[in-house]
């Protein structure tokens, strides 16, 4: 059989600065070798090592390049309850091999509108979780917030932020005004000194739009910044069905997601809704990340047939992924 492509990350860049924390443990690193190595070895553990819940599907804003919010029904909206998060949380022990090491609050909408996203940082980090973080659009980052978020022990925050100045950023991101923005990431950044602390480091990130000048967008932003980053544009529209190659999807041996009723997916791509395995009020994350099939679809991404997976072929994450290796 021909080497298989499993490329962890491939859809971001960083594009100067980091974020990793200072004088990272060696649990620390650890984690982050098994990100990339797990992948690539189709090693899977225990339990994910890293899970993406959804605070809160709700948003304050409305994007033009967002073709996931606007087509949410009534039904589908709404915030994670702190119990719904604990009786995630608590599935995992911090002492063993069914350890949770990632966890990303953040899914499609804005996190910072659920008023319990601090309580939920400060149990994750009691519960032993290495790296815990969300994106957001900043403009609910208002100072009382990031001082609950320091006191909770959030490792990192991802601030999206697209084009160098106010015209540009508020052309796509519709209810959003910059200068408040930058003044919220101002104001984190005074508070870190001020309790003298190096977390949460900070990632300003943009979605590689057509037009986007990387390089420019580093000198603009980099000062304010631990990191600056892009991230791939993914096409939701597009639906290449036609795409054949050695190629495996990483998540699925790192991996899942919890919207915010509970409902947990094999990996983070919402439009696949028939890798839906149930939910936390009914199964257990074990179960799931074990799941018949689950387990099926590794073995059909280990051998270069994710063709042959509904659910798979056409993924705009893949396609995208794919078009950079096949095409």
């Amino acid at each position: 059989m021909e080497q298989i492509t499993v490329k962890p990350n491939s859809n971001f860049e960083s594009l100067r600065g980091s974020n990793q924390p200072e004088n990272a443990s060696k649990e620390y690193l650890e984690y982050r070798e098994a990100w990339l190595q797990y992948p690539r070895r189709f090693h899977l553990r225990e339990v994910p090592l890293h899970l993406d819940i959804e605070a809160s599907s709700l948003c304050n804003l409305r994007c033009t390049f967002c073709d996931k919010l606007p087509l949410l029904q009534k039904h589908q909206l709404g915030n994670l309850t702190f119990d719904t998060f604990k009786k995630v949380m608590d599935q995992f022990s911090p002492e063993s091999n069914r350890r949770l090491w990632g966890l990303k609050l953040s899914y499609r909408g804005e996190p910072l509108i659920n008023k319990d996203l601090p309580q939920m940082v400060k149990y994750a980090k009691e519960r032993g979780v290495l790296d815990v973080y969300f994106n957001t659009n900043g403009m609910l980052l208002t100072e009382d917030i990031s001082r609950e978020l320091i006191l909770a022990h959030l490792d990192r925050i991802s601030v999206s932020i697209d084009g160098t100045n106010a015209e540009e950023y508020e052309a796509v991101r519709i209810g959003a005004k910059l200068d408040t923005v930058i003044n919220n990431i101002k104001i984190l950044r005074r508070l870190r000194e001020e309790y003298k602390t190096t977390y949460p480091k900070i990632r300003i990130q943009t979605v590689k739009l057509e037009g986007t000048d990387l390089e420019k967008y580093v000198e603009q932003w980099s000062s304010l910044a631990d990191e600056v980053a892009a991230i791939d544009f993914k096409d939701e529209s597009i639906r290449n069905t036609e795409l054949r190659g050695n190629w495996a999807c990483p998540q699925l041996w790192q991996r899942m997601t919890i919207e915010w009723d509970g409902t947990i997916f094999g990996c983070n791509n919402d439009d696949l809704r028939g890798l839906c395995l149930g939910n936390i009020n009914e199964r257990s994350i074990y179960d799931c990340w074990h799941d018949e099939k689950m387990m099926r679809i590794r073995e059909q991404h280990r051998k270069g047939r994710s063709h042959e997976i509904s659910d798979c072929n056409g993924c705009p994450w893949r396609t995208a992924q794919m078009e950079k290796e096949f095409v």
